[in-house]
């Protein structure tokens, strides 16, 4: 079950997109939350809990977790041992930009759509690089916002490279260039507003072909892929405009207003009401 929620209005600069802090013990860390922006946490010393999605994981130096919206999770002791570790937020925009950079957008859909959080061991040279941008992140943010928004987006493009190398080489498989055309074409609005219909249309391939293909490459359904793509483009719509909810549902592709605020919620752990005033 969902609990408190960070938000990025609150603990990230505007200017920067980004920040960065060290937390020196457990004992400092916030319960159970969840957040409206991005996480990257790398622990720099000792072992911990870190309960993620009602599941356990015990993480050790050097490990790397990228933490997504939505994800529920805490930190905990691990056989009484503490641990530090370094915190790098991003909105949202500034995640968005770096998997463009990175430009698979099954390596992006891959990442989003697992159950648990990425996480990954980081040599030791790879960390103290880590942790070195990190602090010239935070240093930066005080005195140069321009500067430390640069480097954040060098330190978050780096370290998905990581996970982007990682994802390689635990491919058994090419991913078909079929099944990549087919995202890149369902991400147009006059694609998915349409929906179900036109993702099989485009395809060329029988329903139950694609759904096994989803299922395998993005561990997800057709239903919740198109579903994504019309939330994310009415929060944006919220956000940036100040057309009426239902005049958004309808622009997004949704003809049942009930059924959009129930996703809407259920995706964003909001209302798309209460967005606009978060």
């Amino acid at each position: 079950m969902k609990q408190s929620m960070l938000r990025a209005n609150v603990l990230i600069d505007p200017l920067v997109q980004a920040s960065s802090h060290i937390e020196t013990s457990i004992a400092h860390t916030t319960p159970l939350h969840y957040h409206d922006y991005y996480e990257l946490f790398i622990i720099t010393s000792g072992k911990c809990v870190h309960t993620v999605n009602d599941q356990d994981q015990i993480l050790g130096k050097g490990s790397i977790v990228f933490i997504r919206p939505e994800d529920n999770h805490c930190y905990g002791f691990y056989n009484e041992e503490d641990c530090q570790f370094m915190n790098v937020n991003f909105h949202q925009e500034m995640v968005e930009y770096a998997f463009d950079y990175i430009g698979d957008r099954i390596f992006s859909q891959h990442l989003k759509s697992l159950s648990l959080p990425p996480n990954l061991m980081l040599s030791d040279i790879e960390m103290e690089s880590a942790i070195g941008k990190g602090e010239q992140i935070r240093l930066y943010s005080t005195f140069d916002k321009p500067k430390a928004r640069i480097l954040a987006k060098s330190f978050l493009i780096e370290t998905l490279t990581y996970f982007f190398l990682q994802s390689k080489s635990d491919e058994q498989q090419a991913i078909p260039v079929w099944f990549d055309s087919l995202l890149f074409q369902m991400q147009k609005k006059e694609n998915f507003c349409i929906g179900l219909d036109k993702l099989y249309t485009i395809s060329g391939k029988s329903r139950g072909h694609i759904n096994r293909v989803f299922k395998q490459y993005l561990n997800t359904t057709p239903t919740n892929y198109i579903n994504h793509l019309k939330l994310n483009y009415a929060k944006n719509l919220l956000l940036t405009t100040n057309l009426e909810i239902l005049d958004v549902a309808f622009e997004a592709g949704f003809d049942n207003l009930s059924h959009f605020y129930h996703l809407f919620r259920d995706f964003f752990g909001m209302t798309p009401g209460s967005i606009r005033y978060k």
